[in-house]
């Protein structure tokens, strides 16, 4: 269970992105930035199901998802996912007060070695397969919600990734340093492509939980800036590769 299996809350969290955390691609268009001022619009927005959420008022239609980077071992699905729920259900059991619609938000490790908990093999597979199986369905959304214009909302709960300059087995969660460069998902074609063919005319990406630092000239801890949320327009992805310009940056020494 948890916070996150409620599709407003995913919705209110991404209204509560600030503009300068907010990612177009390939570039602002008119109808991406209407359809992310439609979502702050939390009120006009009513749950339903296939797709997920819907606005009336805006004559929009939005299937929401979650994705993560832990791999499936042994019987428990997603170990991370186990634990929180156990730790939830611990808290709410200390206090037989709270209220039931209060969300608990938990946080927890599992303890497994990486290869088990996070991994970018997992989290690629995990994007594939979820996004897949929703695309398949986008005929049905369309037919429930007739004229709507319709987008995917993936919350992303999975951790930054590095790509390192060289093959390492260091953890950089445990204070370790590698040379590198931040992974950047939303340009990644592993992810893109699947984006594109999605079948959907808007593609909110939400990852807030995405954060790593790197030592400046001066050995200085300092944040690398990235964005909390991605909007594709995805009909303008087209030959989107000719349009983007970016500068993926020079190797730097990064901590996660």
């Amino acid at each position: 269970m948890g916070a996150y299996d409620n599709e407003s809350t995913i919705l209110a969290d991404v209204e509560s992105v600030q503009d300068p955390e907010v990612c177009f691609l390939p570039e602002p268009t008119d109808g991406a930035v209407a359809f992310l001022a439609a979502v702050r619009d939390v009120p006009s927005w009513t749950k339903s199901e296939r797709p997920d959420l819907y606005s009336g008022e805006h004559q929009l239609a939005i299937e929401v998802m979650r994705v993560d980077d832990h791999p499936k071992v042994g019987r428990v699905k997603n170990p991370t996912l186990a634990r929180e729920s156990e730790i939830e259900r611990s808290i709410r059991s200390a206090f037989p007060a709270l209220n039931p619609g209060v969300p608990v938000i938990v946080v927890a490790s599992t303890g497994l070695p990486s290869v088990e908990d996070h991994n970018f093999t997992a989290y690629r597979y995990a994007f594939a397969r979820i996004v897949g199986n929703h695309a398949k369905k986008v005929a049905t959304y369309r037919q429930n919600h007739l004229g709507y214009t319709l987008a995917f909302l993936v919350h992303d709960e999975s951790s930054a990734y590095v790509e390192a300059e060289q093959p390492s087995d260091l953890a950089t969660s445990d204070g370790s340093k590698l040379l590198g460069r931040p992974h950047y998902w939303f340009l990644d074609a592993d992810f893109t492509e699947i984006i594109a063919g999605s079948g959907v005319d808007f593609f909110f990406w939400h990852a807030p939980f995405k954060h790593i630092w790197y030592l400046d000239a001066f050995g200085r801890k300092a944040k690398v800036e990235l964005p909390t949320l991605a909007v594709f327009d995805v009909a303008a992805m087209k030959n989107w590769k000719d349009q983007l310009k970016y500068d993926i940056g020079r190797l730097v020494s990064v901590e996660e």
